[in-house]
């Protein structure tokens, strides 16, 4: 089979796994997990081999050992990179977002701060020390909704760059079928 079309089969199926993982919220439980894990099994290894067979299609084999190293460098730079942006480009983008709206005079953020205060009084602290924690809590969930914003932005760009895939997998050229495979290191 042609590597190009088992390339379009992976990335719809890893697009569908991403895709899955932008419904990510708090309370999912294991079969949510394991659903988007068994297609992210099923997509990748159909991405990657086919990816690997066209990579070294008409290199000669005295060459296969240069097209190896290439190929593992521009891997790692691009997963190295790929994973700077993703940890923190978007969770800093989030946050001055939510920041803007986490105003200290806005009725939503009095009540926050006045329930929390209130709860960590009956925990025991005292009124200063509890409306000192209930503010370190309502950033501290700030945060966490930062982080896990710039996740799901993670999972829809991985999604679009999976689906971006598949026009540019079909004008691969075709491969020789039935050849001596070039084996690299």
């Amino acid at each position: 089979m042609q590597p190009k079309y088992l390339l379009v089969v992976g990335a719809m199926i890893t697009a569908l796994s991403m895709y899955d993982l932008t419904n990510l919220y708090g309370d999912v439980g294991f079969w949510f997990f394991a659903r988007s894990r068994m297609l992210l099994g099923l997509g990748l290894p159909l991405l990657f081999l086919p990816i690997i067979t066209a990579s070294y299609e008409g290199i000669p084999s005295s060459k296969t050992d240069q097209a190896s190293a290439l190929l593992n460098a521009a891997r790692n730079t691009g997963g190295s990179i790929g994973i700077s942006l993703a940890n923190n480009d978007r969770a800093q983008f989030h946050q001055s977002r939510l920041v803007d709206q986490a105003i200290p005079s806005s009725v939503q953020y009095q009540d926050t701060l006045h329930q929390m205060t209130n709860y960590f009084v009956a925990q025991g602290r005292s009124l200063w020390e509890a409306k000192h924690q209930a503010i370190q809590w309502i950033g501290q969930q700030l945060q966490a909704q930062a982080s896990y914003l710039g996740y799901m932005d993670v999972f829809w760009l991985l999604m679009l760059i999976s689906l971006l895939a598949v026009p540019l997998a079909l004008t691969l050229r075709k491969s020789k079928l039935g050849g001596a495979v070039p084996t690299g290191h």
